[in-house]
């Protein structure tokens, strides 16, 4: 049975009227009481990542952004991916189901570093969903421990090493404080059943903070695109993904030991599970393998020192396993230390210094069928030293100059050294104008390098390249944050970067591939953000962002990326909140797509978050998803299997928290 979805037009407008009925019919009495002014403004907030060392987010002299935890508590979000697309500029793209690989994209490129409170959480063999991504964002099954998240867009090559060309996004948890229990249950269309607890403290010196969660879902529906994949159907009718169950554990632990005003310790661990249904594609919606398996084990032990001082230091050991089940196994382990101190040299110069080193390796990269053992590689590593040093300079209260150098020695490529020089200036108290210059580098991943798979049924073949070159190159940005008042911020970015040696894995035919540095990269554009407080309880956020990526594939000239999925870029929020409730829409939006590689070259999709908090101690949600029910893709499929990777339609989630 199929259900015809209607015009994209008439869903787009009834959105807007039912959030306008929200927002504008709050009860009289509530209005009335003073709100809580949750909505958090991010060109005051103060920030770790752009510079390792706090500063304020309109002085970084990078482009910046910060969500807080009420606004993630806040927002109709089911994971860390749903976050991210939330904010101007960031491309998140998935096949549309739960549990399906999702990649960040910033500035667009994938090249991104994700890291949990400092410590990187790379994968040595990549993603299995391939491109230039370490880890996928689905991988990260709760957000309950989040603080607040760090958005570094641009090259960190210079401070962070490979990975970091795209930019960087820091995940920054959450310290115990007072004495509460929480516990969250919701529910919704398709089977889907969240159950979440987490529990709290501090005592005589020592905190913590633990969250346990589960996420249950039978199946998952979605909006026909392209009707020649589907028999029989119609584009907007509603089918249900065959093979689309998913079942997702997590559970995390912070433990805080305050020494004394300058000394602490900490102990991070998360364990993510997750498993289910992979139904590939439309064309390929089940099959006896098709099943996913996700496992992450991670912890960490911190030192941190000189908290009180200007340059805080630290010393950090870390290890993450992660076990993916997939047509085979595919173990892995990253092993690292690192150390930062520094030094405020006088009353307009700070230095911080660093040392980093990582072992990752893969323990079993194992592809089976069916039918036979299909090889692939095991006990492969790579071990990566570095040091770092930056200078925040001071010239005179309006210049602030930031150079910085980075020498990384790997194991495989010898040595690498990524300079970058970021200069701020503060032409008055509410305009900051920066510019930045940064050197980048990305090291080939393992499968890049020693991937070896002949898949006999078939007769195909995928090899990597142990000879292969590290994707080299610079990024420059320029930027200004500007407030023009109290209640409204303007914040403008450019970029330009360009990359050589890039890597991709080119097809010689339709079954057989061969990774190799193929091309040179040039991306550049621009990113508008405008927020405003229409009034104490009122606010509202616009933001548009323009990518343009162009390859040049053995030097045969520059082309446009037709798999590029967010060309024009459009992000809108609107919001009420006051000491009750908080509403707020937000609307995502993508055009110039191109129609060989997409079905439709834009689309616009609404999503609502509503909150009421019945009780200081209790308070219930209500989200849903695809409001107007549209049919979209994130994810190009190719030229000739368009539609191949639809989004889910329509659906909804409805729960409730108490604390104790």
């Amino acid at each position: 049975m199929t259900r015809k979805s209607g015009t994209g037009t008439s869903k787009s407008w009834l959105c807007a009227m039912v959030t306008s009925a929200l927002l504008l019919q709050m009860p009289a009495a509530v209005l009335a009481e003073e709100t809580d002014n949750q909505e958090t403004f991010s060109l005051d907030a103060m920030v770790i990542t752009a510079n390792r060392v706090p500063t304020e987010a309109a002085k970084t002299a990078a482009n910046v952004t910060v969500v807080s935890q009420e606004q993630i508590e806040n927002g109709p979000y089911a994971n860390l991916g749903d976050v991210l697309r939330d904010i101007n500029g960031v491309a998140v793209t998935t096949k549309g189901f739960a549990g399906a690989g999702q990649t960040v994209y910033l500035n667009g490129d994938d090249r991104v570093l994700v890291m949990i409170d400092g410590r990187r959480l790379s994968r040595p063999q990549g993603t299995a969903s391939g491109g230039r991504a370490s880890i996928e964002l689905n991988s990260i099954v709760s957000l309950d421990n989040i603080e607040r998240i760090e958005i570094v867009k641009g090259g960190a090559s210079a401070l962070y090493g490979s990975d970091a060309v795209g930019g960087v996004i820091n995940i920054i948890t959450r310290k115990g404080t007072e004495a509460k229990t929480t516990v969250d249950f919701s529910a919704g269309s398709w089977g889907i059943r969240n159950y979440g607890l987490s529990t709290q403290g501090s005592e005589n010196g020592f905190s913590w903070y633990i969250t346990a969660n589960k996420k249950e879902q039978d199946y998952a529906e979605y909006n026909v695109l392209n009707p020649a994949l589907t028999a029989g159907s119609s584009k907007g009718d509603n089918r249900r993904w065959p093979n689309s169950r998913y079942e997702g554990e997590g559970f995390t632990m912070r433990l805080d030991k305050t020494i004394d005003d300058n000394r602490s310790l900490t102990f991070n661990f998360e364990h993510w599970n997750d498993e289910g249904g992979r139904p590939i594609s439309v064309l390929k919606p089940d099959g006896p393998f098709d099943q996913l398996t996700s496992l992450s084990n991670n912890w960490a032990l911190t030192y941190d020192f000189n908290k009180q001082k200007a340059v805080p230091g630290f010393a950090r050991i870390y290890a993450n396993y992660a076990n993916q089940g997939f047509y085979g196994t595919y173990k892995s382990r990253v092993q690292g230390f690192a150390y930062q101190t520094g030094w405020q040299l006088d009353d307009k110069q700070k230095l911080v210094a660093g040392v980093d080193w990582e072992r990752g390796e893969v323990l079993e990269n194992r592809f089976q069928d069916e039918y036979q053992e299909a090889g692939n590689y095991s006990n492969k590593s790579v071990t990566n030293t570095a040091i770092y040093l930056q200078d925040i300079f001071a010239l005179n209260d309006k210049w602030t100059m930031t150079p910085g150098i980075r020498y990384d020695h790997h194991s495989k490529f010898g040595g690498q050294t990524t300079p970058k020089v970021n200069v701020n200036y503060s032409a008055d108290s509410t305009t900051d104008i920066y510019f930045s210059y940064n050197r980048v580098f990305k090291a080939p991943t393992l499968d890049d390098l020693y991937y070896d798979l002949y898949y006999p049924f078939y007769g195909s073949t995928a090899k990597g390249d142990p000879n292969l070159k590290p994707e080299k190159g610079h990024v420059i940005s320029a930027g200004v944050n500007k407030k023009l008042n109290e209640k409204t911020s303007v914040t403008a970015n450019y970029f330009t970067s360009e990359l050589t040696n890039a890597i991709d894995w080119d097809y010689d035919d339709f079954m057989n591939s061969q990774v190799c540095n193929i091309a040179k990269q040039k991306k550049r554009g621009f990113e508008l953000d405008l927020k405003h407080k229409l009034s104490d309880r009122y606010y509202t956020e616009l933001g548009y962002s323009y990518v343009n990526i162009k390859e040049n594939r053995d030097n045969a000239g520059y082309l446009v990326d037709p798999k590029n999925s967010q060309p024009n870029g459009y992000r809108v929020k609107v919001g009420y909140t006051d000491a009750k409730w908080d509403v707020n829409v937000n609307g995502q939006s993508a055009s110039g797509l191109d129609r060989d590689y997409f079905v439709d070259s834009n689309y616009w999709v609404w999503n609502l978050a509503a909150n009421y908090k019945m009780t200081p101690d209790a308070s219930v949600y209500f989200n849903v998803y695809n409001l107007g029910d549209k049919a979209y893709e994130l994810t190009s499929s190719g030229s000739s299997n368009r539609g191949n990777y639809p989004m889910t339609s329509r659906h909804f989630v409805m729960g409730v928290k108490y604390s104790f």
